[in-house]
């Protein structure tokens, strides 16, 4: 019952959250479309805020129990998600390496792709908790073909202790109390999108124990 409760005000703050946030979105977008588009930083201000309204929509989705499915380019949402967390990773020292597709498209919802990829760089580029020598690197490796795909990301960081690891997809568990960051929902949301929309699975483990891996199998399902 409590955490019943806790997901109901999640659900509370998240219909808000999204209400708010879209008129100073869109005006933000309006006002770089009246300024000197051809400047490389308004440029790239721009995509970002488009992005950040395609996660906005994409959400809105979510709360009305709806998909946008269709055929996607892999390799460009890889390219989105690397421009997204590049400057985390530059601002934390690490080094995001991000393999080529063994496909070139995917059916399934692009948004939740990104989704999916996205948290588990950014769990692990926070994974390197302070700055210094040694590997920090996260790794983004994609393997299979047709209608499966297998990724893995891994990293060199601090690393999960094994006896939190059956827990971790557990909604509102966090290994990040110390910070003050966590809630809890990310790898909750993360496995839902890929058991759910991907028809899925996901492990974390802590290979040779240092940092963590984790291995994504995503199935395309195209419409009937």
């Amino acid at each position: 019952m409590t955490e019943l409760q806790r997901f109901i005000e999640l659900g509370r703050a998240s219909a808000s959250l999204l209400h708010e946030i879209s008129n100073p979105l869109t005006a933000a977008m309006l006002h770089l479309e009246l300024d000197d588009r051809k400047l490389p930083h308004i440029k790239r201000a721009r995509r970002d805020l488009e992005l950040v309204n395609s996660y906005v929509e994409a959400a809105r989705q979510q709360v009305r129990g709806q998909c946008i499915c269709t055929n996607f380019s892999i390799q460009a949402q890889l390219n989105q998600i690397k421009q997204v967390v590049t400057p985390m990773a530059s601002k934390a020292g690490v080094r995001v390496v991000m393999g080529k597709s063994p496909t070139a498209t995917f059916y399934g919802d692009p948004i939740k792709f990104q989704h999916i990829l996205v948290n588990l760089i950014v769990n692990a580029i926070e994974a390197y908790e302070t700055k210094g020598g040694g590997v920090r690197l996260v790794s983004v490796q994609l393997s299979g073909k047709g209608d499966q795909l297998t990724l893995q990301v891994r990293d060199w960081g601090k690393g999960i202790a094994s006896s939190e690891l059956p827990n971790i997809f557990n909604p509102f568990y966090t290994t990040k109390d110390r910070s003050g960051r966590g809630l809890g929902i990310g790898l909750a949301t993360v496995k839902q999108y890929v058991t759910e929309s991907f028809h899925g699975s996901i492990q974390a483990s802590k290979p040779d124990g240092s940092g963590t891996r984790f291995v994504i199998e995503l199935n395309s399902v195209e419409p009937n």
